[in-house]
């Protein structure tokens, strides 16, 4: 993997000043969102995902299919200006992004085969856990490319770090025959074995009609998944997030329903 500083607005200008590791927090609050690409309602869907994040103070941001438009509205938020490192101050096409208020000691990317430019970016935090997120290949077809990514991210993780979480939009449900066989066991997928009573679906036309409107079916998924493999970390809490709209018109910040996850260090698991 290639590594890199991540930036942090320091006297009126985004640059990559070394960050001391600090403490090791009791517990992490990860948000994972593929926040949508498209041009409809940009500017109203842009503004509800800050104002949902500038809610939530997440202690790490997630986000898959992020332009330079919306990272450029992101990067002028003053609370993202204040208190987070961010991990690209632009990107090609639309790509997956890393926000943390805890220290990133460095980032670290992956780029996968992929006809769609897809990479794998992990956040090294200063406590030790790798947070990594991708965005899969897509399309009910693309089964094949999924799983030969997986293949590669899962091994890089393990042989990255102890502790690692990965997020994002993996572009297959858990029935998925052949993607289900590239998974990694030693990667939990958080929302079964917290809420295994509730389908978790993060793409739901029948709760996000704007969904409908731009997948013409009323879809119900639950594609954006959140694997952990720790053992200082547990999985606490899950949730799905942006599931009300954010006007009378029906408009959602995207297409998909973000999830934010907590860990809690449980230092003795590591024995």
């Amino acid at each position: 993997m290639f590594s890199y500083a991540p930036v942090k607005f320091d006297d009126g200008l985004w640059a990559r000043p070394r960050v001391p590791a600090g403490d090791t927090p009791d517990l992490i609050r990860i948000v994972t969102w593929n926040v949508w690409f498209d041009d409809y309602k940009i500017e109203a869907r842009g503004g509800g995902l800050l104002a949902e994040l500038g809610r939530r103070r997440p202690h790490v941001i997630a986000l898959q299919e992020v332009t330079n438009p919306l990272l450029a509205a992101i990067l002028r938020e003053p609370w993202v200006r204040a208190e987070y490192q961010v991990s690209d101050v632009d990107v090609i096409g639309y790509d997956v992004i890393v926000l943390s208020r805890l220290p990133i000691m460095r980032m670290m990317t992956l780029p996968l085969v992929s006809e769609m430019g897809r990479r794998l970016a992990v956040a090294r935090l200063g406590c030790g856990l790798d947070v990594a997120t991708v965005h899969l290949e897509s399309t009910s077809a693309c089964a094949a490319e999924r799983a030969a990514q997986l293949a590669v991210i899962q091994p890089a993780l393990v042989e990255a770090g102890e502790d690692a979480v990965l997020v994002g939009d993996m572009n297959f449900d858990p029935a998925a025959a052949l993607e289900r066989a590239a998974l990694d066991p030693s990667f939990v997928d958080v929302w079964p074995a917290l809420r295994s009573e509730e389908p978790g679906y993060s793409v739901d036309g029948e709760r996000n009609a704007m969904s409908v409107h731009v997948m013409r079916e009323a879809r119900r998924a639950r594609i954006d998944r959140v694997f952990a493999r720790s053992r200082r970390w547990r999985p606490e809490a899950i949730e799905l997030v942006g599931t009300a709209p954010i006007d009378g018109a029906g408009t959602f910040v995207s297409d998909h329903f973000g999830l934010e996850v907590t860990l809690r260090h449980d230092p003795s698991r590591a024995r």
